[in-house]
């Protein structure tokens, strides 16, 4: 299960890595910028090599050191949230080849519920797809989470282990509050036997108190 960390909200020095480990935590998503990359990523791989959490950078469009970031044995997160898709292969295509030897993975809006995200042609480009499948921000509900990934199996079955889900731990977009355990762990099961994983998005609660 992985955790996204935004650091300018909540310092790496704030979290408890041993916490996170415990909680079932095996992936870390921090956001970089090319401004803060460097001491950023060192201080989280370091924190979360010593109690065995490999570490992710979490980046934007037009983010330059990926192929850095690879030599540091960090993984890459591109976070694509866009409209045209197909304009954004070039880019795609070439962090996935600056990121050689590491996992590199597309966050992405849900294909169906926020237009054409064309699976189809960047499914190849990643080790992993990561639909944003916050079902309060979309309207939706737990059964249709349920179809969404039902339906959306199939790249699992193309390409082995392609979808890792991205859920959101609060009520919306426009409500923060944290989901109840109850709610959270539904959506967890009902997800889990479609996918290669999970990614929890906290927004501004990135202060893990060691329960979800």
């Amino acid at each position: 299960m992985g955790y996204y960390i935004n650091p300018s909200v909540t310092p790496l020095s704030e979290i408890n890595f041993q916490d996170l480990k415990n909680a079932g935590i095996t992936d870390i998503y921090v956001l970089v910028s090319n401004d803060n990359y460097l001491p950023v990523l060192s201080e989280a791989k370091t924190k979360a090599d010593n109690v065995g959490i490999r570490t992710n950078a979490w980046v934007f469009p037009g983010f330059n050191y990926a192929s850095q970031v690879a030599q540091m044995k960090i993984g890459v997160l591109l976070d694509v949230e866009t409209y045209d898709m197909p304009a954004s292969i070039p880019e795609i295509k070439a962090m996935r080849e600056a990121t050689q030897g590491v996992t590199f993975s597309l966050c992405v809006k849900p294909d169906g519920w926020d237009g054409n995200q064309y699976y189809y042609l960047i499914a190849p480009l990643c080790d992993h797809m990561v639909p944003m499948l916050y079902i309060a921000d979309y309207d939706k509900d737990i059964i249709d989470l349920t179809n969404w990934v039902k339906f959306y199996n199939i790249y699992n079955i193309i390409f082995p282990g392609k979808i890792v889900a991205g859920l959101e731990t609060y009520e919306s977009d426009q409500n923060l509050t944290p989901k109840n355990e109850s709610t959270l762990l539904a959506e967890i099961k009902t997800v889990q036997p479609y996918t290669h994983g999970i990614i929890l998005f906290r927004y501004g609660l990135s202060n893990f108190n060691g329960s979800f």
